[in-house]
């Protein structure tokens, strides 16, 4: 009998890798005598022949988890994992409104851990992680080839324990330990809010999850815009990593047209049998107004079947940068002979409206947008924070940090150079900083000047007017 399967569109995840505890079950590999091919048995025999006689005396259950683990890495499949109960638990509690941890969303690109976004006054925030960062420790534990999962696990812990993150940093040699306290993390998957340009009254919903509570609070969001009377949306997918399969079809549901199209299809597996499965929309009529969808190179999986979907089947434009180019679906299998555990599987791909699949190996590399746009170099400038015993950046230096500072000066009403070198025009401004705020006049960049530059960067970055990308589709619903 077929399984029911709860399809999973997601790409970033927050779980550890697991083992497998237990009896061995196996499929029967044998084969004709006389051929060199793996069987059970000679899988047997070596895992014997390891626990007898290898120096390092490993256990059954150290060589079954790494069995485990090595058929899964031969997939090449970064997506595929083992999970045991704790980590299916936590991963679920991804999904939902809430979470404890540092505030982080992070991927796995070329086997490194990489933050992908850094949660405003989180822990990270607040010990001074930022976006493109490399975890390469967790309170010592290196995680440079590790497995994904294994890492992420050893983040995760109870509210109130302190971790300590290793960080490797474009420009800086040494890895940069950060302790912080986990936290519970407020998550929200939807916020809301319009904006009036000229006579145009403009919907704005950001979803960051496709979550368990999303599509009620997403619906909401669209009656409130509407009583509002708005004349065009706008719906931000950026950064927004993806999940479950029924939310993106229950909100794709509330635009796209029932004209016995597809608005995106799957091919999977279930129970060794290929299947394919058409998604159509029930809604009768049209909204009133257009409706714009802004993506980045980190909207992924559920996301891009939303911007595709809308794209391709509803004629709607989208707006930002190409999307992350993921492909596939997942869904979690209960592992009987340990009760508990379960495996994270890629079960199949899923397809746009006119048939494109988005991978990014062996696919269209991801949706490309209508209205490409990129972000400004203000726009992703970052805080600064000094480690260990740095104090200062001193007059008459060149460094990268002093670029990205000299980028906050100019928003915040200086004019600088942005090459990154320390010169008189940069300290005058500093100075005037320090003058202004009633802090020690040295010149130099100490942490209280940091301090005013962080605050002016948050001040530029969280006012929407700023947002490039969302500008440019605002410009588009009250020009096209």
């Amino acid at each position: 009998m077929a399984k029911r399967f709860l399809i999973l569109l997601a790409f970033l995840t927050t779980l550890t890798a697991s083992y497998f505890v237990g009896v061995l079950s196996v499929v029967d590999l044998s084969i004709d005598e006389g051929t060199d091919e793996v069987t059970d048995e000679v899988f047997l025999e070596v895992m014997d022949e390891l626990m007898s006689n290898h120096y390092s005396t490993p256990t059954n259950e150290s060589l079954l988890e790494g069995a485990i683990e090595g058929m899964i890495a031969s997939l090449d499949d970064p997506f595929t994992s083992y999970f045991d109960y704790e980590e299916a638990a936590s991963y679920q509690q991804s999904f939902g409104e809430s979470y404890v941890g540092i505030g982080v969303t992070v991927s796995f690109i070329d086997e490194l851990i990489v933050v992908e976004s850094v949660k405003d006054d989180g822990p990270a925030d607040t010990a001074g992680i930022r976006v493109n960062d490399i975890i390469a420790e967790v309170d010592s534990i290196s995680a440079i080839g590790k497995p994904f999962f294994e890492t992420v696990g050893l983040i995760i812990g109870e509210e109130g324990t302190d971790v300590t993150i290793g960080i490797m940093r474009n420009g800086v040699d040494e890895i940069i330990n950060l302790t912080m306290t986990r936290s519970v993390i407020d998550s929200a998957t939807v916020s809301f809010d319009s904006f009036v340009r000229g006579e145009d009254l403009i919907g704005y919903i950001e979803v960051t999850t496709f979550g368990d509570e999303t599509v009620g609070l997403f619906i909401d969001a669209i009656n409130d815009l509407e009583a509002q009377g708005i004349d065009g949306l706008i719906i931000d997918l950026r950064n927004n990593g993806g999940g479950h399969l029924y939310t993106v079809i229950n909100m794709l549901n509330q635009f796209l047209l029932d004209n016995d199209i597809p608005m995106f299809s799957t091919e999977y597996y279930n129970d060794g049998e290929l299947l394919t499965e058409e998604y159509f929309s029930n809604r009768p009529i049209l909204r009133d107004y257009d409706i714009v969808t802004v993506v980045n190179q980190n909207s992924a999986s559920a996301s891009e079947v939303f911007a595709s979907s809308m794209q391709e089947h509803g004629d709607y434009a989208v707006v930002g940068v190409t999307t992350y180019g993921k492909g596939t679906m997942q869904t979690d299998v209960d592992i009987t002979a340990t009760i508990e555990d379960s495996l994270h599987i890629t079960i199949g791909k899923w397809f746009t409206t006119d048939g494109n699949w988005v991978h990014y190996d062996g696919g269209t590399d991801g949706v490309i947008p209508d209205v490409v746009v990129e972000k400004t170099p203000v726009e992703l400038a970052y805080k600064m924070f000094f480690i260990g015993d740095e104090t200062e950046i001193l007059f008459d230096t060149v460094d990268a940090r002093v670029a990205n500072i000299q980028l906050v000066l100019n928003v915040m009403g200086y004019t600088v150079r942005t090459d990154g070198y320390f010169d008189d025009t940069t300290k005058l401004a500093i100075l005037d900083i320090q003058e202004t705020n009633a802090l020690t006049e040295t010149g130099n960049i100490d942490s209280d000047t940091l301090i005013v530059i962080n605050s002016a960067l948050d001040l530029y970055q969280d006012n929407l007017l700023n947002d490039t990308q969302l500008e440019a589709a605002i410009d588009y619903l009250i020009n096209d």
